[in-house]
């Protein structure tokens, strides 16, 4: 801990203590909303403020721990660093010498927390559910900031419905001085929800957060922990022991989501999703995930099983090793969205967008692509939706799918990286309304051939240029560019 927050934790009786009833700056203390162990929660008022509000206020005492305060400011200064609507706004904070205090806007929807009390959920369900967090989860990596605290107590839902995520008093920025520099300090933890690497103080993996994720994904699809209720002692079994597969609890469980989940739920972090993006189009695009083992799984790991997995933890080394800012890893993982009109397009301009996907797909292993084609509403039936697990028997679906499937054929691409889908609509609005939803890296894009086709529809690639927050790579065949 920094010597700063040890003078200021040791000071604890000269700052001032909130009472309901008194006005503080202007906020007037309403009511006591929640306690925990290091922070009290009050319900505020304000004359220049309509929307509700609350006011989280340290506890400290000589039975406290230093790190409780630590949690705080921590939290001040992320919160006021953060600007974004994955997060809570900051109305105001106090001075942390003599009156700490952090106003945020009260988010009040607790759509996660509800779905876990009332788990196991339908998978469809799950998904409406969790593919919103991991985005917002997303975001927060993108900005260089590890949460480490990730539960359905921490996301909560605006009245529209958009997922904030709260309560970053353990989290780490990378960018930023680590409040609990003490590798040997006390983190408050919630045992449940804590990766293995955390419990050997690990504080600069991203994918921690992608292991709480999991456990949230695992809590929803059955009822349970993934290894029961933890407590001190039996959290350790997440150091050596798998956990038992989700399809012993809920049997009706499809293969590919528990493969998702036990994906989340691997004991090392080089094992799991690298991004929390990657978990969000994994549940939207089922067709996308590669079975393998872990998805037939239908029984609670033998003696062998936990044997083996023991000696191979006992190589599992912990430190924080080359660090990683969650920010570089994302830019590891593109998604590359490849955007194909072959209505309008010459078989030459095809082969150079091919080519261009070739480029990026062979310089960058663990990119994945999505190949969409647009199509009008007059050429299409009533399905918005034609991935290949979800696809209609169509002839103008089957048909624009096939072509897609034989163009990037020759890319020789695994089905865990590439996905084909046909859409109706304004192509414009659709490459971009995917994009945006997908969290989109990268799209590449073909030009209109005809300039006589440009100058009286429009064109395409300038509306997705100008409309996306992600690199556009607009291809053009070489009698094209002359």
């Amino acid at each position: 801990m920094s010597e700063q927050t040890e003078k200021q934790a040791g000071k604890h009786q000269k700052i001032h203590t909130v009472e309901l009833g008194e006005n503080i700056d202007g906020f007037h203390v309403d009511e006591l909303i929640h306690e925990s162990f290091t922070n009290m929660l009050y319900g505020v008022s304000h004359p220049d403020h309509d929307a509700p509000m609350v006011m989280k206020v340290p506890k400290l005492g000589v039975f406290l721990p230093p790190s409780a305060y630590a949690g705080f400011e921590t939290e001040v200064r992320i919160l006021s660093r953060l600007h974004g609507v994955y997060t809570p706004r900051v109305i105001a904070t106090g001075d942390l010498s003599s009156c700490p205090y952090l106003v945020t806007e009260y988010i009040e929807g607790d759509e996660l927390v509800q779905a876990t009390k009332n788990a196991p959920v339908a998978v469809d369900r799950l998904c409406d559910i969790m593919v919103p967090v991991c985005k917002a989860v997303h975001e927060l990596h993108r900005h260089n900031l590890i949460h480490l605290d990730i539960k359905p107590g921490n996301i909560r839902n605006r009245k529209e419905g958009q997922v904030v995520i709260l309560d970053f008093g353990v989290a780490h920025h990378t960018r930023m001085p680590d409040m609990y520099e003490n590798p040997h300090e006390d983190v408050p933890h919630t045992l449940d929800y804590v990766a293995p690497e955390q419990l050997h103080n690990v504080r600069t993996e991203s994918r921690s957060d992608v292991y709480a994720l999991g456990v949230i994904l695992y809590v929803l699809a059955t009822g349970h922990f993934p290894f029961g209720k933890a407590n001190p002692i039996t959290v350790k079994k997440r150091l050596f022991m798998p956990p038992t597969p989700p399809r012993v609890h809920n049997e009706s469980l499809p293969p590919w989501l528990q493969e998702i989940i036990l994906k989340c739920l691997a004991r090392r972090p080089d094992d799991r999703f690298d991004t929390a993006k990657q978990i969000a189009y994994a549940l939207s695009h089922p067709n996308m995930v590669s079975l393998g083992k872990n998805a037939q799984l239908i029984c609670k790991p033998g003696f062998l099983k936990i044997a083996q997995a023991w000696l191979s933890s006992r190589r599992d080394r912990y430190n924080q090793g080359q660090l990683v800012h969650p920010h570089d890893r994302i830019a590891q993982t593109p998604h590359i969205l490849v955007a194909v009109d072959f209505g309008h397009t010459t078989e030459e301009l095809k082969q150079a967008i091919l080519a261009a996907v070739r480029r990026y797909a062979e310089s960058d292993k663990n990119s994945f692509f999505t190949v969409l084609t647009v199509v009008e509403s007059n050429e299409f039936n009533d399905t918005e939706d034609v991935s290949e697990l979800l696809g209609q028997a169509c002839p103008t679906n089957i048909h624009r799918l096939m072509e897609l499937r034989h163009w990037m054929k020759p890319l020789k691409l695994p089905i865990s990286r590439i996905n084909c889908q046909v859409i109706k609509g304004d192509a414009g609005e659709e490459i971009v309304s995917y994009a945006k939803y997908h969290v989109v890296d990268h799209i590449v894009i073909g030009a209109r051939a005809s300039s006589v086709m440009r100058r009286f529809i429009g064109s395409v690639s300038s509306k997705v240029v100008a409309e996306v927050n992600c690199t556009v790579t607009v291809v053009r065949s070489r009698q094209d560019r002359y």
